[in-house]
């Protein structure tokens, strides 16, 4: 059993895990911290970001801010996945390179269609609604050694939609 999970929601699809099946779902941590065949998230990075404009006074020393709340809220996975080079669709990296191309939204999950489950930190995990879900913003695959089977990954995901009721 994995103790942290991504999912890609489908058309049709419920938004939960179990829903997404084994064919849209990457688990990781599900045995050793040394890969074989599966992934490792080794560090997670979670990011609130304000929106705190400035209102430049010009030629004076008075710089005022306005404080405009939650602008958004970004997680950065990082870690390595094992078996990189085998060219199946099952692959982790097969899939995180089709889920980039696939696009954040599909009908009824337009917030946002990945979902994100980390047991060691449950207060960031999503299921995604048609109000709320999380976006891949980004993903970095840097191959590792010799024999180029193993990947360390960065992914940013951004949290879309509302962001007080998700997490």
């Amino acid at each position: 059993m994995s103790n942290s999970a991504i999912w890609q929601v489908q058309v049709s699809g419920t938004g939960t895990e179990s829903g997404a099946g084994d064919t849209y779902t990457i688990d990781f941590n599900a045995t050793t911290k040394v890969p074989s065949a599966g992934a490792y998230i080794s560090d997670i990075s979670v990011n609130f970001r304000r929106a705190v404009p400035e209102n430049e006074a010009v030629a004076t020393d008075n710089n005022e801010l306005q404080d405009m709340g939650i602008d958004g809220l970004d997680i950065t996975l990082e870690g390595v996945i094992g078996d990189a080079d085998n060219d199946a669709t099952t692959n982790s990296v097969n899939k995180l390179s089709k889920w980039i191309q696939d696009g954040n939204t599909i009908a009824g999950f337009t917030k946002g269609r990945y979902g994100l489950r980390l047991d060691n930190a449950p207060q960031w995990n999503v299921v995604p609604t048609t109000t709320y879900g999380y976006h891949i913003r980004d993903i970095k695959l840097n191959y590792i050694g010799e024999n180029k089977d193993l990947v360390h990954f960065v992914i940013l995901m951004a949290l879309g939609g509302d962001i007080a009721s998700a997490i």
